[in-house]
């Protein structure tokens, strides 16, 4: 009996100690339903950066369908990792449409020596995929 109580204290005092020192927090944002408030003000706040790096990539085109996927706060170097998408297109929303993944480290920090800084943001992630109008209808299907 005194074995398994010791060896419980110590899981215990092991979860403890382990949890004193996390210094991540990943939060995800749903998919499968409309963006909350928050989620559409940051959105509308990020919409400049978001052109001015799709421009500084060469994709000189619009988007729509913007949704932040998942934020993560390093609390050790107190910075923000925004991971979003969005759908970008030409003229009246006319193909050919990308899917633009983009991470955004707010504030830049250090980091602004490694990578691209735009609007005060470091752009630690840029990926463009090609998609066609049934993806662009099933990404936006809780965006519009």
């Amino acid at each position: 009996m005194k074995k398994i109580i010791i060896i419980s204290l110590l899981l215990i005092s092991s979860l403890a100690i382990n949890s004193a020192f996390a210094k991540i927090d990943i939060q995800y944002f749903p998919q499968d339903q409309p963006p909350s408030v928050i989620e559409l003000a940051f959105l509308r706040e990020l919409g400049l950066p978001i052109l001015e790096t799709m421009s500084s990539y060469g994709d000189n085109q619009l988007f729509e369908s913007a949704r932040i996927e998942k934020i993560v706060r390093n609390r050790q170097n107190d910075y923000y990792d925004v991971s979003l998408r969005v759908i970008s297109f030409e003229g009246a929303h006319d193909q050919p449409y990308k899917l633009i993944n983009i991470t955004f480290r707010i504030p830049p920090g250090e980091s602004a020596e490694k990578y691209k800084v735009i609007s005060n943001k470091a752009v630690i992630s840029y990926k463009v995929k090609n998609i066609t109008p049934e993806e662009v209808e099933k990404l936006s299907k809780f965006t519009n």
